[in-house]
Parts: structure tokens; sequence; C-alpha cells
């Protein structure tokens, strides 16, 4: 019988504390694996290298934006059905309706909120086939 895949989770987090906090709680749950980064070109690194489940994305980044990150996702034909979770101060609002995301979290956050946002969105493998994806 085959055991179960974790779920993968990318977090693209420039800020330290902030990733390890996330990683951490995320990490902690079972049937979830948490992979943090940096900054948007080593994001687009994993997601070349990778088959996340879900996309948790800060909006400032150094170099590329979150939004420029979550435009480049959303129009590769090969990311584009992996849900991205936009992490913002509040200030982009606009931004965010205008390219019609309706799923972000306002800073700060409840981590135990985030946990629960990416359990919703990703259900953890049950073992039946619903494992992580391949990308081609």
């Amino acid at each position: 019988m085959a055991t179960p895949r974790s779920r993968l989770i990318l977090i693209v987090e420039d800020d330290p504390p902030t990733a390890e906090l996330l990683a951490t709680a995320i990490g902690d749950e079972r049937g979830y694996t948490a992979l943090r980064v940096g900054s948007a070109d080593e994001a687009l690194a994993a997601l070349g290298a990778l088959a996340p489940d879900l996309v948790l994305l800060d909006i400032r980044l150094p170099g590329m934006s979150g939004l420029d990150l979550y435009d480049r996702i959303k129009t590769d034909p090969r990311y584009r059905s992996i849900p991205v979770v936009i992490e913002t101060g509040g200030h982009h609002t606009a931004e965010l309706r205008e390219r019609g995301i309706a799923t972000y979290l306002k800073k700060p956050f409840d981590v135990d909120q985030v946990v629960r946002f990416v359990k919703r969105l990703v259900p953890p493998a049950n073992g039946n086939g619903n494992g992580r994806r391949a990308l081609n």
C-alpha cells in the first residue's frame, strides 16, 4: 500500500522570522511540507523543479514584486492551476481586485488562521491517489 505524499506549500516571504513562523506552523501539520524561499527568482526556480500544491506569496519582495510573480504564475500553463494566497499589509487591495484576486491575507495575520486557510484550499492527501501532482 502506497503512503500518501505530503502537500507541498511554497512560502515566498523575504522576512525570515515570518517565513520561519509560517513554515513551522504549516510543516507541523500532518500531511504538509513547507518550503520557504525569499525572492520571486527563488520561487520561479522552485516552481520549475517542484510541484507545489499551493503558493503562499508575500506581495512585497526584493526585485520582482509578489504581484508580478502572481501574474507570471497565472499566465504560465504549467502553474496556473496552483492556488496562490497573497499576504499583504492591506495597501494593495485595489490592485488585488483589479487582478480578480479574492484570496489574500492581511498582515498581521493569525498563524492558525493561515493554517486553516491552507488546509481548506489543499486538504491533506488521503492515500487514494490524491497526493501532490506532477507538472509536465
